[in-house]
């Protein structure tokens, strides 16, 4: 592809963003809706579920099912398409699905602008990667720079965003061990980076009539200097106003993994590599330099690893224990409900990280002191069957297992009043989250 001399490039009328549903993704398929209405958004999903939340979420856009191992599908989404975002799941196969990409770009013949999004070491040597790493060959520090020299050979017209930073809402991982007190986690030092700020970055890139973003390599990160465990455990004290002692140690971080692992939520392997990943992060945090790129490029300073904290402060408190206990003993003092049975269809939202959650629900109570029912996810239409149910007074208490997007076991406790609840569900390791609702309709 030859650059224009004058450096302008034409502004997209077409996007094709992959991730539409994730913390990137999302973000700038919201900033493009609302800052370029004219531009048609064409909304990637690998699943069924997630392209129905897309098209209530976005009801104007395409929505396409694709996945980078189904080079037809593929092809079909990029048809007509003149720009794009690029973002591959974890352990990628990234020589196929570049390979996939570059293919379909080039029968399509339109991409004007490609955004791919990366996180490694900026131009690390591939000796520095240590040798088990490398024989794993799944992690980014591998299939990362294998994306790169794909796409480089092919003259495709791309920018790359380079997050040389821990995303922040990789803390929310953690949100059940700084509920319990305590922070276990290496102690390597990192800049951080609000993923939802590199989508927006994503979107102004594509906006820009700059044509000398093309064929860049941008590292991101907030601009502060790298933080280390201690430090974010440091932070998070001065946030909660509460004690937060830091485990570095490997016994520690291993332990916390032990339960996601034997339930099926993680692969064996996954607690292992990610250890080993940031003994390898550790290995070369001199190239962690804050820069101002995202600043630049947003027009404004973006988000502080402490604002962040105080935007989701909640989701690491610990009173949202007592929404949703491990074991709630029957209280036959409670009052009853103030218009009978919980029994219906009640609509609830399930406070995340990712916003609200909505959820239907519908419920039996029985005279042995057992319920019953199943609860929707009206995003992504999976259903949960509740399980261990009970009820005494106005609380409902039961467990449910939940399959997308990940897969744990939930502990559910609310509290019925007339025709509102409220209460929380605990997920095991990753904490609890709060519930608020209100009856749809009772059953007879």
């Amino acid at each position: 592809m030859k650059l224009d001399p004058k450096h302008i490039k034409p502004i997209p009328k077409s996007v094709l963003i992959f991730g539409a549903s994730g913390h990137i993704g999302r973000p700038m398929a919201e900033f493009l809706r609302f800052h370029a209405p004219e531009m048609r958004l064409r909304l990637a999903s690998s699943r069924p579920e997630g392209m129905a939340a897309l098209q209530s979420a976005f009801p104007d856009a395409e929505i396409v099912q694709v996945s980078y191992s189904d080079p037809a599908r593929m092809t079909a989404a990029f048809s007509g398409i003149e720009a794009a975002l690029v973002v591959t799941p974890p352990e990628c196969d990234e020589l196929s699905a570049m390979t996939n990409v570059v293919n379909a770009v080039r029968k399509a013949g339109t991409l004007q602008h490609l955004i791919r999004v990366v996180g490694l070491q900026p131009d690390m040597n591939h000796a520095r990667v240590p040798e088990k790493m490398r024989s794993f060959g799944k992690g980014i520090e591998v299939q990362h720079p294998i994306a790169r020299q794909v796409l480089d050979d092919a003259d495709l017209p791309v920018t790359y965003l380079n997050s040389g930073a821990s995303f922040m809402d990789n803390l929310l991982r953690l949100a059940g061990q700084v509920q319990a007190g305590y922070l276990a986690w290496p102690n390597r030092p990192v800049t951080y980076i609000d993923p939802r700020e590199i989508g927006e970055v994503a979107a102004r890139l594509l906006l820009s009539e700059d044509a000398r973003h093309i064929f860049q390599f941008y590292t991101m990160n907030n601009g502060e200097e790298p933080r280390s465990a201690s430090d974010v455990a440091a932070l998070m004290e001065d946030v909660l106003l509460r004690k937060i002692p830091h485990n570095p140690s490997k016994e520690g971080f291993l332990a916390y993994f032990q339960p996601l692992v034997d339930g099926g939520a993680m692969p064996a392997h996954f607690p292992d590599y990610l250890w080993d990943f940031f003994e390898y992060e550790a290995a070369n945090a001199t190239v962690w330099v804050p820069n101002q790129f995202m600043e630049r490029t947003l027009g404004r300073k973006p988000n502080t690893l402490r604002a962040w904290l105080m935007e989701h402060r909640a989701m690491f408190q610990p009173d949202a224990d007592d929404a949703a206990p491990d074991v709630i003993m029957p209280n036959t003092s409670l009052p009853t409900y103030s218009d009978g049975k919980p029994d219906g269809v009640w609509d609830f939202a399930v406070a995340t990280p990712m916003g609200q959650e909505p959820h239907e629900m519908t419920i039996k109570t029985h005279a042995d002191g057992t319920l019953t029912g199943e609860v929707r996810h009206l995003k992504n239409g999976t259903v949960m069957q509740i399980e261990e149910g009970r009820h005494s007074g106005n609380t409902l208490t039961w467990k449910m297992r939940m399959e997308k997007p990940i897969k744990v076991k939930l502990s559910v406790a609310i509290q019925v009043d007339g025709n509102t609840l409220s209460g929380g569900a605990k997920a095991g390791l990753f904490g609890k989250a709060k519930i608020s609702g209100q009856r749809i309709t009772e059953l007879v």
